[in-house]
């Protein structure tokens, strides 16, 4: 019974989104935008983009699993990815379960520190993207509905990147006797001792360089992808208001709030861009701009899911759904 309201809460509020969405733009008005676009030139962006973001994530996870976890190779990591896509359209934690079962069974790799090697590579995908937004706030001093973005992130920022560094000195000294000491406590015992954190324990200065450049294509993807689809709609987002508007709708839209964040990415996606994107249609007063943000964010959000669903059958193909079963 609760897994049935743990699921139907999801849905249920991504319908209530889309039903106000809808109340403010018609359906109309998005199907008018639609007429307006490039519809090959979308498809062709689209897949650019895809392979773009898959071809640096499986590095990223290549070179990493194969330094904290098991050997393995670039084809597994391509097709080991590409299955979990599969599953990542339904629950992302369940995607990074699949990788962590599949590497288990196939190469001994213990499960916990494999997702300890996800959380490696995803907290520094979390820094990079509040990165971003301050450099981008750099060049503008802007607050919306009276939310002041510039206090907010130089109250945020400065502790994230103190957490961060704390944390790695603090595993890079961990057998100090300062912190020996506060094994005492369950809490720091478990977290000093268990196979989760224990990429941390191995991980060098190197590593972290390495993890940060190789990160800085996704986060530059993911945050300015949306203006790539823009392309072919004939439009355009401020480039700073993008950066500096789009991590915050990104880690909103991670929340499970909606299912893969649907309803609640395109509601942000028009409130923070509406008065920053420009279009020669807009001119001609043939459409505006909540229209074509919700059409342009909606067919992004679902041209993605396509190509990973499509793509992630392909893989399936090449793989076993035995190594998949258990992350159900």
């Amino acid at each position: 019974m609760n897994k049935i309201v743990k699921t139907a809460i999801p849905l249920i509020l991504c319908l209530l989104i889309f039903t106000y969405i809808f109340y403010k733009i018609p359906p109309k008005q998005a199907i008018e935008t639609l007429s307006l676009t490039k519809i090959p030139v979308f498809i062709i962006l689209s897949i650019l983009y895809f392979f773009w973001m898959h071809i640096f994530d499986c590095l990223t996870i290549k070179h990493f699993i194969t330094r904290f976890c098991a050997p393995i190779t670039h084809k597994e990591s391509w097709l080991v990815r590409g299955v979990t896509y599969l599953l990542m359209i339904l629950n992302y934690h369940a995607a990074q379960g699949g990788f962590a079962v599949y590497f288990k069974k196939t190469h001994k790799a213990p499960i916990a520190k494999t997702l300890g090697t996800m959380a490696f590579i995803s907290i520094a995908d979390l820094v990079l993207i509040i990165t971003s937004a301050v450099i981008a706030l750099i060049f503008t001093d802007v607050t919306y509905k009276g939310f002041d973005f510039r206090l907010f992130l130089l109250w945020l920022a400065p502790l994230v990147y103190i957490g961060y560094i704390l944390w790695i000195v603090v595993w890079r000294n961990v057998d100090h006797p300062l912190i020996v000491k506060l094994k005492r406590f369950r809490l720091m015992r478990w977290l000093l001792e268990h196979n989760l954190f224990l990429i941390f324990r191995e991980a060098r200065l190197k590593d972290y360089c390495i993890l940060f450049l190789s990160r800085i294509p996704i986060v530059i993807g993911v945050i300015g992808g949306l203006n790539l689809a823009m392309y072919a709609f004939y439009a355009h987002i401020d480039w700073i208001k993008l950066f500096l508007y789009n991590p915050a709708i990104m880690l909103i839209s991670t929340l499970p709030i909606t299912p893969s964040g649907l309803g609640t990415g395109q509601f942000l996606t028009i409130e923070f861009f509406k008065n920053h994107t420009t279009s020669t249609h807009f001119a001609a007063g043939l459409i505006t701009p909540e229209s074509l943000l919700l059409t342009c964010s909606l067919m992004w959000f679902l041209a993605n899911q396509i190509i990973k669903a499509i793509f992630g059958s392909i893989c399936l193909l090449w793989t076993s759904t035995d190594f998949f079963k258990n992350t159900k």
